[in-house]
């Protein structure tokens, strides 16, 4: 009896070994299929995305004539420059007719000028100048570890109105049978943030943004909504926290802090059925328009008849402000976003002379009219141009 039950015991311990076996070399065949699906489908988006820039490369949103840029400064040359610009990451920038038509009236200042295009980031050492979106703390902390120094930042023009891809304004959504009548950005921080110590400001830590849970607002009623209204709970809708355009909705809104909401229900794009692209802006736009207690920051491009935008205001004491724009041009709307050019200056050395011509010349008249007849982005006010030459001198 007992060699029959080890001889039971061995054939049990060979089949589960066998098991085991079978399994480990699925699991090795699957891995690999795995990983393939997931690079087949991060490019199948990225296919998508660019065809979806790209429809909208020659179009104007707006008429380029809608805003009166004489009282910006006309470019005059400080001085005669000639070399090679090399420009980085400036993708909307050419897909545009932005990029090329300051490259053209920018030479017939400086005939001697050429432009490089690559996709290289400042910190590979072999681009002058990079266009994006503002700088996330840890492209501010590689300039730290790799430079020693924070770049040159400057304000190219405000992002667009309405526009997917050429950073559109953050627009609040709620459902349209919602009676709140507007936010602040206090209130926003409450809805969509959570408590915090503080926040950062590029990589420098700011106990000044902390805020305590006794900020924190998760129901109707403590926006004073009444009757069924006061009890039902906030539904706040967003990216996944790992994309990079809730960055800005923090920097925006949280004073630079990272803590959410916890019963944040975030949205990523994916692919559908028949192989388009889902966009996240789109898909949560259209969760809030069913879902009565709903609230979403996006796009105004994603809006449905089924949510209404919000006015928003920068404080309880200052008046709610209609996303437009002539509100978004004049930065009266707070949560517009900026674009920026960024260009390597160590601190206390003079910017090399050919690109501080270059910049200066895309913060004059003819820079912002390049800006204005594109028809995406919004050319800068006179008062934001005179802050961007401030850095320069």
């Amino acid at each position: 009896m007992r060699h029959a039950a080890i001889a039971k015991t061995s054939t049990l311990s060979t089949a589960v070994l066998l098991g085991a076996g079978l399994l480990a070399a699925a699991m090795a065949l699957a891995l690999p299929a795995r990983a393939q699906d997931v690079e087949d489908t991060a490019q199948k988006l990225k296919q998508q995305h660019l065809k979806s820039v790209g429809s909208r490369a020659d179009r104007q949103f707006y008429d380029p004539k809608r805003f009166d840029l004489s009282d910006l400064p006309a470019y005059t040359p400080g001085q005669q420059v000639s070399g090679t610009i090399r420009i980085g990451r400036a993708k909307y920038l050419r897909t545009g007719s932005v990029m090329e038509t300051w490259e053209k009236a920018f030479k017939q200042h400086h005939p001697g000028i050429t432009f490089e295009h690559s996709e290289h980031g400042l910190g590979a050492g072999e681009v002058d100048i990079v266009q994006q979106r503002g700088y996330t703390f840890g492209e501010w902390q590689e300039a730290m570890l790799v430079q020693g120094h924070y770049p040159l930042e400057i304000e190219m023009a405000t992002g667009s109105y309405n526009v997917p891809g050429w950073t559109p304004a953050f627009s609040i959504f709620v459902n349209k049978n919602n009676p709140i009548k507007g936010l602040t950005l206090g209130q926003l921080d409450g809805i969509f943030g959570g408590a915090r110590r503080g926040g950062f400001e590029k990589t420098v830590w700011n106990p000044a943004a902390a805020r305590g849970r006794d900020k924190n607002i998760r129901t109707w009623g403590q926006l004073g909504l009444t009757g069924d209204w006061a009890k039902q709970e906030i539904n706040p809708n967003g990216r996944p926290l790992k994309y990079h355009i809730q960055l800005y909705f923090e920097r925006k809104v949280f004073n630079g802090g990272s803590i959410w909401n916890e019963n944040l229900r975030e949205w990523a794009h994916e692919l559908k059925s028949d192989g388009t692209r889902a966009l996240s802006s789109v898909t949560m736009v259209g969760a809030v328009g069913e879902d009565p207690y709903g609230i979403v920051y996006a796009d105004l491009a994603s809006s449905i008849p089924e949510v209404k935008l919000l006015p928003i205001a920068r404080d309880a004491n200052s008046p709610f402000v209609e996303l437009n724009l002539d509100t978004l041009r004049t930065r009266e709307y707070p949560l517009f976003l900026e674009v920026y050019l960024y260009a390597n200056r160590e601190p206390g050395k003079p910017l090399d002379p050919k690109i501080e011509e270059f910049l200066r010349f895309v913060l004059s008249r003819e820079g912002q009219q390049a800006i204005a007849d594109d028809a995406k982005w919004l050319p800068l006010t006179r008062k934001v141009v005179d802050q961007q030459l401030h850095k320069l001198d």
